[in-house]
């Protein structure tokens, strides 16, 4: 009874102090959050959603928003605790200003000493592509720092991190870390850029039980995979944060829906259905309507400001048909 009567007012205070649908949709999801954690001490009900799966991009972003969680997972895959400043309280508690802060990222964040950091979940995987992307993104991070009376020593670090679903094991290790080297002495040049790539499909009962964690939460394709995950590793730490961030995510999917309309995801999905299609070949009427989901993605993009190289770069077309756009 007293859980019932604190939801309802929630509720009823979040209905009459936002003004807008976007406002109410995205208070509600942080109430059905607070739900979760009130139902929670007295009884949790494990949940799965087939449509949002725990590899989808959107989920990904609105889970690792979470400090905690991001903080945990990235401790598992760099070998250092770094602090991290609350993202979404940085947006006053807005999660669609928060999930949409980056374009080029799942995650940006920074570290409380000041660091750049990125958390990305990558499915499809062409190794020159994704390669060439991670290091043009990591750089534009370096690049975007604004370097006054030329201290360029006081350039913050950036670490690019990618978890890798869906990559061949031939081009790729468990856990790689790529800094930039001196080629003879091997003494590392600068730590200014730092890239950690982590391939799940390498992930075996020689690594980590976090890492095992990692990949067991990111193959659940299934309600038995789920419920296989809660009974093998939800006591665990890790284990137990994935699935509170999951289940709050997936609580109410309309704000998953609205999310995944926005520009930052409807890139990708096209990006990945162009490359699927171009391997299996589909018939030239679906290459027409993807041709043209690209050319609005790139409309878009442009009138926010978007330079032609970086419109090319994430839709596909040529910065020539792009140019033809702007």
């Amino acid at each position: 009874m007293i859980i019932a009567v604190q939801i309802a007012v929630l509720l009823f205070g979040i209905k009459n102090s936002f003004s807008t649908d976007r406002e109410r949709l995205f208070s509600i999801e942080k109430l059905w959050y607070n739900r979760n954690m009130i139902i929670g001490r007295c009884y949790r009900k494990m949940s799965f959603h087939m449509e949002y799966l725990p590899k989808a991009d959107v989920v990904f972003t609105v889970m690792f928003l979470n400090k905690e969680l991001c903080e945990k997972t990235l401790e598992v895959i760099l070998g250092e605790h770094i602090e991290l400043i609350d993202i979404v309280a940085e947006y006053k508690n807005d999660l669609h200003k928060a999930a949409l802060n980056s374009v080029y990222f799942d995650i940006q964040t920074r570290s409380v000493d000041n660091r750049i950091i990125t958390l990305d979940l990558q499915r499809v995987y062409s190794k020159e592509r994704i390669r060439k992307r991670t290091i043009y993104y990591a750089c534009r991070e370096i690049a975007s720092q604004k370097v006054e009376k030329s201290k360029y020593e006081d350039l913050e670090s950036v670490i690019v991190t990618f978890i890798l679903t869906e990559a061949p094991l031939k081009h790729t290790v468990t856990n790689r870390k790529i800094k930039l080297i001196d080629e003879t002495t091997h003494e590392v040049y600068s730590d200014l850029m730092t890239i950690h790539e982590v391939n799940i499909k390498h992930i075996s009962e020689q690594n980590s039980q976090e890492l095992q964690i990692l990949r067991c939460f990111f193959e659940i394709e299934t309600e038995e995979n789920y419920q296989k995950f809660v009974s093998s590793y939800g006591q665990t730490t890790l284990g137990a944060l994935l699935l509170q961030e999951y289940e709050a995510a997936v609580a109410d999917p309309s704000v998953l829906d609205y999310l995944s309309e926005e520009d930052k995801y409807m890139i990708r999905l096209t990006d990945e259905e162009r490359l699927q299609e171009r391997a299996e070949g589909r018939e030239k009427g679906l290459q027409q309507g993807l041709q043209q989901k690209s050319i609005e993605i790139a409309k878009n993009l442009l009138n926010k400001g978007m330079d032609i190289a970086f419109v090319s770069e994430t839709t596909g077309l040529s910065e020539e048909e792009v140019a033809l756009l702007n």
